[in-house]
């Protein structure tokens, strides 16, 4: 290793030996660079033993060097940690200093990161070179030298590393060849590669693996299980272009394509063998397609029959090209139960129980019961109480599945539940019962379709703690009891790598209702909803989380002449609250239930939000959230995580209130007459940071929400504002 400048009692001295991370092998080495630099090399063979060894060198080192520069000194600096004040970075033309910093598994001081000190081992520095080496060299510059050129030390800093960089000539690919493909052709063995011409070429066979696992899974796909494919690169100058070029070449041996013979299944001790078969995407005499092998595990762990499902190919026969595929499942117990309890910002008090069975009579149909109790003490109209003013609300619910509906790939979903809910935006209490049978079917691993009919009652009630003069207004607005009986078709498909906890991927849903009078219901509309979520890792750690939701209900029929008011109250859109756009109360957001008296004896517009009359849900929603997840320092071994987010939505009645300066970006609480004060109809918008508890049961979170449009509120006697900032504890992610 070349010298280093190694600081010592204020001062930069040159030595001529490596850093290293033992005392042992430090001396070993520190004696070879004695004996580089003229100590005699004549070692006694007594000394040969290595404990004595060490010993003696240790003496002949302390005799040697400077009594200003020990190479115990110099042990200790590379043992111990030191503090960082900065990396410095020379000789690199084609990245930046931050991306070849992101490389290293030391971090300089930052200010997102204000109570991190960075610290650093001086004996692993030659492994952060070797890092940005590997980083040139993944990129076609094959012949990078990455070196240390000293390192400072800044008082009550710390050190500052000097490295420099020597690019060289860039090396890129060609051409690529293909020798004997086989059955697939030339373009589909490319769909699988990355490394192709115009690319950076590798620095080695090494980093082929990728590729050549992607053509090799192609391969077993189309039942050519003994493929074997092997790789050659030959390197030659362009000096006309002042580079290196690559030629890649692939050799293929596909082998035969292997049939199934024998299926065996071991390890179901209660699950009856055909429920198992069923689940098979492939059959004795089929190709031996390595993806639907694959498939056929999944489709039985999406059963719950079983903990864990392990496929092998066995009795390979290359002659006749056949191989038996043995199964074993492990079966879990079919029967299930669960218990929580919980608390949130609008819920109290949350007690939840279940059971469920995965294999009603050995059948594979399943059965889930769940029930919800809650205490709630939300605000009524923005009226606190306390906490004996609650009262319960509860939801009971049953679900029954029949994964194979008369031995196809269609399932029967069969549900119903009962629900009581206060819905303190406006003073109502709302007793649902509903009844829905539907069936679905599943396309590969992410799309899933579902087609149902659901019969739905809806009775409110007004809150005991309302105001008297609102039952005038509730029946203005037809909220009354009403049957909704409406087609539902939904649509998901989720490509999230984990469905529970999110770090990568996307997923897209969008559901149709179509309610009518003439299946029995009240009430005839039509409604939609689309959802999408995006998932990706963060630059500065954690995950980005995405949302953009919308939605439109629109009346027809013996509904359309009531306008907005044709779509009940309990099938509009809200906004507003721990799940849509915090910083803002419950499903306070759009519309109000207004009092046109009231409106005339103030002499305001539609437009001014009234401080007694209650929020009535929109039939055009948008909202839209961006969060940053991310772990805390020092906390993260608890489990706490932080959170920051921006969120956005509104709702509005009708598609003609939507107005293009509702996106402003300012408005402020004042008097409706000012143009520039909130109105009903602004789009909000709200920041704030949170932090996540990971548990068994979910993410327990808490949300600190600071709302940018914040709007008064006025009626005959009172006037009021938003809450400057709005507290919000729940279960599970929001989004």
């Amino acid at each position: 290793m070349p010298s280093a400048f190694l600081p010592a009692q204020g001062s930069w001295y040159p030595v001529r030996s490596v850093v290293i991370p033992s005392i042992q092998a430090g001396l070993r080495q520190g004696a070879k660079s004695l004996r580089s630099e003229g100590v005699p090399g004549y070692w006694p063979d007594f000394l040969r033993r290595p404990w004595l060894a060490s010993l003696a060198m240790t003496a002949v080192l302390i005799g040697a060097c400077p009594a200003t520069v020990l190479l115990a000194d110099e042990l200790d600096y590379g043992l111990e940690r030191h503090r960082l004040a900065r990396i410095d970075l020379t000789g690199n033309e084609t990245f930046t200093d931050d991306q070849l910093k992101a490389v290293l598994r030391i971090e300089e001081p930052d200010w997102k990161r204000p109570l991190a000190i960075p610290k650093y081992e001086p004996y692993l520095i030659d492994t952060q070179l070797r890092l940005i080496e590997s980083y040139y060299q993944r990129r076609g510059f094959q012949q990078v030298a990455v070196a240390l050129d000293s390192i400072a030390v800044v008082a009550d800093k710390g050190d500052v590393i000097y490295i420099s960089v020597v690019e060289g000539r860039r090396t890129w690919i060609e051409k690529v060849e293909f020798i004997g493909r086989g059955t697939l052709t030339e373009s589909e063995l490319r769909e699988q590669v990355r490394l192709i011409e115009g690319e950076p070429a590798p620095m080695d066979l090494n980093d082929l693996g990728a590729d050549i696992y992607a053509m090799r899974s192609l391969y077993w796909d189309r039942a050519f299980l003994d493929v074997h494919i092997a790789s050659a690169m030959t390197v030659t100058s362009d000096a006309a272009a002042d580079r290196l070029a690559v030629t890649i070449v692939y050799t293929i041996e596909p082998g035969p394509a292997y049939t199934i013979g024998a299926i065996d299944i071991f390890g179901n001790d209660q699950t009856r063998l055909d429920l198992i078969t069923r689940e098979l995407q492939v059959r004795e005499g089929g190709l031996f397609a390595w993806g639907d092998v694959e498939n056929s595990r999944r489709r039985l762990l999406e059963t719950s029959l079983f903990r864990d499902v392990v496929m092998v190919p066995t009795d390979r026969d290359s002659t006749r090209g056949t191989a038996g595929l043995r199964v074993l499942v492990i079966e879990r117990k079919p029967a299930f139960y669960e218990v929580g309890l919980g608390i949130g910002s609008r819920e109290r008090i949350r007690l939840s129980a279940a059971w469920g069975h995965n294999n009603l009579w050995g059948t594979g149909r399943r059965l889930y019961l769940r029930g919800k109790l809650f205490w709630n003490v939300e605000p009524i109209l923005g009226r606190r109480r306390s906490f004996s003013e609650g009262e319960i609300n509860y939801r009971v619910e049953a679900l029954y599945v029949n994964p194979h509906l008369r031995g196809s790939d269609f399932r029967l979903d069969l549900s119903s539940f009962i629900k009581r809910q206060t819905r303190g935006e406006s003073a109502l209490i709302l007793n649902t019962y509903a009844v829905a049978i539907g069936t679905g079917r599943r396309y590969g691993l992410r799309w899933d379709h579902r087609i149902g009919i659901q019969f739905k009652e809806n009775q409110p009630e007004l809150h005991p703690l309302a105001p008297p003069d609102l039952r005038e207004r509730y029946e203005q607005a037809d909220i009354t009891d009403t049957r909704t009986n409406s087609l539902i078709y939904s649509v998901l498909h989720d490509r999230r790598d984990d469905p529970f906890q999110p770090q990568g991927g996307s997923m897209a849903s969008t559901e149709f209702q179509l309610a009518a009078d003439v299946l029995g219901g009240d009430n005839s509309f039509f409604k939609w909803w689309g959802a999408w979520h995006k998932y990706s890792r963060s630059p500065l750690g954690g995950v980005l989380a995405y949302r953009v939701r919308l939605g439109v209900a629109v009346p027809y029929g013996s509904s359309a002449a009531k306008g907005p008011d044709g779509v009940p109250y309990d099938d509009r859109f809200f906004a507003g609250g721990a799940s849509s756009v915090r910083g803002y109360r419950e499903n306070i957001l759009g519309p109000q239930i207004q009092d046109q008296k009231e409106l005339d004896e103030l002499e305001f517009g539609s437009g001014v939000p009234l401080a007694d009359n209650p929020a009535r849900g929109g039939n055009w929603q948008l909202i839209a959230n961006v969060e940053w997840r991310f772990p805390l320092p020092l906390l993260s071994r608890w489990n706490l995580a932080g959170v920051l987010f921006f969120d956005s939505g509104n709702v509005w009645a009708e598609a003609k209130d939507i107005q293009l300066k509702a996106f402003r970006l300012r408005s402020y609480p004042g008097p409706p007459g000012d143009p520039n004060s909130t109105k009903l109809w602004d789009y909000r918008y709200s920041v704030g940071p949170g932090v996540r508890l990971d548990t068994p049961f979910g993410p327990f979170r808490l949300d600190v929400g600071f709302p940018l449009k914040r709007a008064a509120y006025f009626s005959l006697d009172v006037r009021i504002e938003d809450p400057k900032v709005v507290y919000h504890f729940s279960l599970g992610y929001p989004f």
